[in-house]
């Protein structure tokens, strides 16, 4: 490359790397002491919306009724599952709703939180997808840290389980929305309104705090309903507690096909992208960027300029933006150490999906979830009433 293009080269690594680097630096979590006695823990309601999730209810129920926790109800809500998955429900709570109508302006999945919690009694809500599984300790170290911060709510990132190929990919689509999210120290700061960041799997409330957000109605039409619940609780000055990834919680996002990967991933990544600050999408973009300068300047270096110094410069380059990828990832989920080396073919296959998203949520096209239509929509709605059926 020539001089202008490396002088360039040089600049988008190091703004990259400072960039991330305050990332790490301002990311710090303390954890709090577990109360001694069982009476000090307030009971909670774990909601668990489903949706034909024959192949994962079982798991999640079974993880949640051996909690190691003293008050607590598991809610399931089903949107009109036509397998076994209200049929498995029963066998672990007597807690079941079934509604499989969904309002306009709501997406189903935050449709049936809101149900779930409408039925809840505990003090705290536990809103947790059917893909997880939860480790008998994780409730009451999680809430300990919810009281122990005097946070509203909780979450974190649970550590991702990967078996087919495509669900290596998982993990370069965290690490953006990390570059997106901002230090957890800034997202854990309520005066901080440019850094949010909530995990869907986990969002630990408290039961007024939810309230006083308006629960789902406040998100019943946005698609990434935990981005926008931590928005909020930043709009309102609330106390959000992100911390990072987890490994007292499991969870497997898209096992059964590369379409439901690809198709999970086309939903969210507008959505996000109207959500989050412009200037942290920036930064997104240039990491974006680097991955794909870094193969085509290692590729130029050999093929045209094939001279040690060269070569040696870029492959460095190269293996830093590697690196970096392991680095975030290495604790936060399954992934074969060759992903990281070959990354530019994972973030082609990311890059791709990633604009295809853009190009269909800038065209208004719907977007189709577990057999439902939904548009993209930048804003919360107002939330809509339905009737329930309660088994």
């Amino acid at each position: 490359m020539s001089f202008f293009w490396n002088s360039l080269y040089i600049v988008l690594i190091l703004a990259c790397f400072i960039y991330i680097a305050v990332l790490y630096e301002y990311s710090n979590i303390e954890w709090e002491v577990l109360p001694e006695n069982d009476c000090d823990y307030p009971s909670v309601s774990i909601i668990v919306p489903t949706l034909n999730e024959e192949r994962n209810i079982r798991t999640c129920l079974e993880s949640l009724a051996n909690l190691d926790y003293p008050h607590y109800e598991i809610i399931v809500v089903d949107g009109g599952s036509i397998d076994k998955t209200v049929e498995i429900a029963r066998q672990y709570t007597n807690k079941i709703i079934i509604d499989s109508y969904v309002p306009p302006n709501w997406i189903g999945k935050s449709y049936a939180c809101h149900l779930g919690a409408q039925r809840a009694v505990g003090d705290l809500l536990l809103f947790t997808d059917a893909d997880t599984y939860h480790d008998p300790a994780s409730l009451k170290v999680y809430v300990a840290q919810l009281l122990g911060t005097e946070s509203d709510l909780l979450s974190f990132l649970p550590y991702q389980r990967s078996t087919h190929w495509y669900e290596n990919l998982i993990g370069f689509y965290f690490f953006l929305s990390f570059l997106g999210g901002g230090p957890l120290d800034a997202i854990n700061n309520p005066y901080d309104k440019s850094s949010f960041l909530a995990i869907g799997q986990y969002l630990l409330f408290r039961r007024e705090s939810y309230e006083k957000i308006g629960g789902h109605a406040a998100v019943s039409s946005l698609i990434i309903e935990d981005v926008g619940f931590a928005k909020i609780c930043k709009e309102k000055h609330m106390k959000l507690y992100f911390m990072g990834s987890q490994n007292l919680v499991y969870c497997r996002m898209y096992p059964d096909s590369f379409k439901q990967f690809v198709k999970g991933f086309h939903k969210t990544i507008w959505a996000g992208i109207n959500v989050l600050p412009k200037w942290r999408v920036a930064f997104v973009v240039l990491w974006l960027i680097y991955s794909v300068v870094a193969p085509y300047a290692l590729i130029t270096a050999v093929v045209i300029s094939p001279t040690f110094l060269d070569i040696s410069a870029n492959l460095l380059a190269y293996m830093a933006c590697a690196w970096m990828f392991w680095k975030y990832w290495r604790d936060k989920g399954d992934t074969k150490w060759y992903f990281y080396v070959m990354f530019p073919i994972p973030m082609a296959i990311n890059i791709t999906v990633i604009l295809t998203s853009i190009v269909n949520g800038m065209r208004g096209k719907k977007f189709t979830w577990k057999s439902r239509s939904y548009e993209y929509v930048p804003l919360p709605s107002v939330s809509s009433k339905s009737e329930q059926k309660e088994l």
